[in-house]
């Protein structure tokens, strides 16, 4: 009864009207096996579960959404800086790579001017 109770109070804010109509369905239950056990003298350490508030269930999922923002800034910044500094280092090899076949296309020409 109790994992109902939970798995009511997890979705209060898709189902704010059921749930806590769940969990106090649940308390019912509970509160009936614990007179039930404590007729046949059976000790029940089971306490009645409390329903969730919507504006509670609200707050903690807003929470949630600005932390977990927060770390995917904080990754997309960190891949942001790599990838950049991937891109300078490409940029860097491919400007070299085109200085370096201009200066020997350069000597080839240069090469042929001269022996013409």
């Amino acid at each position: 009864m109790h994992a109902a109770a939970d798995t009511a109070n997890a979705k209060v804010l898709p189902h704010p009207a059921k749930s806590p109509a769940v969990v106090q369905a649940s308390n019912r239950v509970t509160t009936g096996v614990h007179d039930f056990h404590g007729r046949l003298g059976i000790e029940s350490g089971r306490r009645p579960a409390e329903t969730r508030r919507w504006a509670v269930a609200a707050v903690e999922a807003r929470d949630k959404a600005l932390e977990t923002g927060a770390k995917s800034v904080d990754a997309a910044r960190t891949l942001g800086a790599g990838t950049l500094d991937r891109a300078g280092a490409v940029k860097d090899r491919l400007s070299g790579g085109i200085a370096e076949r201009a200066r020997r296309l350069r000597g080839t020409d240069e090469e042929r001017g001269t022996r013409g």
